[in-house]
């Protein structure tokens, strides 16, 4: 197995903490990552040092998980998380030890984590410590459960979800007594929150490797994380997974795909339980109450669909119906791109007369200015060319003024 050359700055970490005396690793994601030939997105390190020691060899550090033995250490004003060789004790919630002890040694740290693939640590002068044969799993491209995969499920559920993730982000089979122990132990899921849950999803729904997908319904996991969605989808799971192989990979459309046939009555109670923020929680909405539209693309309805549910839902809209095959929204997604290259006219604030002008011509506040406005927008959405002060003007005088 080749060398990892480390980052400069994880390589310091664990070059000063072997200088004072202790042992460091980086560890987990990473090292899995760099044995694939995938450059990692950051570094977690493990070390023999307590907490305390940590603090002490290196001058900028912040405590982000104090109680679980992990130091944030501060270089060139990046942060690295530097965590305590430990042993954690009985777990409580399927997801969080009671209590933590802290080792020196290496090899108990590894028998708590998750997967083989995860649990192999390295640094420049052992090389190195993989006491699961993770390495040769990431090898054959198997997700195995470290030690006994039971009793790993029972200490954390959310690790039933990330086995079916990293399946779909890896492209990796779950190797048979793991997915025996994950099925036999899917209800625990229901401990997880739900804002785990809906992290766990989202990367899920966004990997490469959509042929993993059904490992979400097979396993029984769907169906203890939402009944209803479970139901919704069953003899339909096909239709699901074309529809994210195809689409872009897009939270809320993925969503909107993925949750299509609940009721239209129910989606907004069904998607609460993710705890979306307001803004991607209305998108799925939205996209949901099309999701049974065909796309027009002619100009006029396309710009009344930006007019109506925004120009960005309409964006988000044609990616789905490419994901549905409709075989106009390509054309409904080219065509917006050229009103908006044009500058079209598509809402109130944007017209070339306003409530001002109304005003100045004797329209009163309230109702009628209202649909004064709303009439005008939608000539002009029909003809973007009248969207002219004079001509504007001109129209509320011939049109309005008189029968007011």
């Amino acid at each position: 197995m080749d060398k990892i050359i480390l980052p400069p700055d994880a390589a310091f970490i664990i070059n000063e903490l072997r200088k004072n005396g202790f042992e460091g690793h980086i560890v987990g994601g990473c090292v899995r990552d760099f044995i694939m030939g995938i450059k990692p997105h950051d570094y977690d390190i493990t070390t023999s040092a307590k907490p305390e020691e940590v603090k002490k060899i290196f001058p900028h550090t912040f405590d982000t998980g104090i109680q679980h033995g992990t130091v944030t250490v501060v270089i060139n004003k990046q942060n690295y998380e530097v965590t305590t060789f430990r042993i954690d004790g009985e777990y409580e919630d399927c997801r969080h030890p009671k209590e933590v002890s802290f080792t020196r040694d290496i090899h108990e740290d590894l028998l708590r984590r998750d997967f083989t693939m995860n649990a192999i640590a390295y640094n420049p002068y052992d090389g190195y410590t993989d006491i699961f044969g993770g390495i040769e799993d990431i090898k054959h491209r198997t997700i195995r459960g470290v030690g006994n995969p039971d009793e790993r499920f029972k200490e954390d559920a959310l690790r039933i979800l990330r086995a079916v993730r990293f399946a779909a982000q890896l492209g990796f089979d779950i190797e048979p007594e793991t997915e025996k122990a994950m099925k036999n132990n899917v209800e625990l899921i229901k401990n997880i929150s739900a804002e785990r849950i809906r992290e766990e999803m989202t990367k899920l729904l966004i990997s490469k490797h959509t042929e993993k997908l059904p490992l979400l319904w097979q396993s029984g996991l769907l169906e203890n994380i939402s009944l209803k969605l479970a139901e919704s989808i069953s003899e339909r799971e096909n239709i699901i997974e074309q529809q994210i192989s195809k689409s872009e990979k897009i939270v809320p459309v993925l969503f909107a795909i993925l949750t299509q046939f609940i009721k239209p009555g129910d989606i907004k109670n069904e998607l609460a339980f993710y705890k979306f923020d307001n803004k991607t929680l209305n998108q799925i909405i939205c996209l949901n109450s099309l999701i049974n539209e065909s796309v027009k693309s002619d100009e006029i309805s396309v710009r009344r669909l930006a007019n109506k549910i925004g120009i960005e839902n309409s964006q988000l809209f044609y990616i789905l119906k490419r994901a549905q095959d409709d075989a106009q929204a390509q054309n409904g997604s080219k065509c917006l791109s050229g009103i908006l290259n044009r500058g079209d006219c598509l809402f109130v604030k944007d017209m070339a007369v306003s409530g001002k002008d109304l005003i100045s011509m004797g329209i009163k506040p309230g109702k009628e200015m209202g649909s004064i406005l709303n009439s005008l927008l939608d000539r002009v959405i029909q003809k973007p060319e009248l969207n002219r002060r004079e001509i504007l003007i001109k129209i509320i005088k011939d049109d309005f003024i008189d029968n007011i």
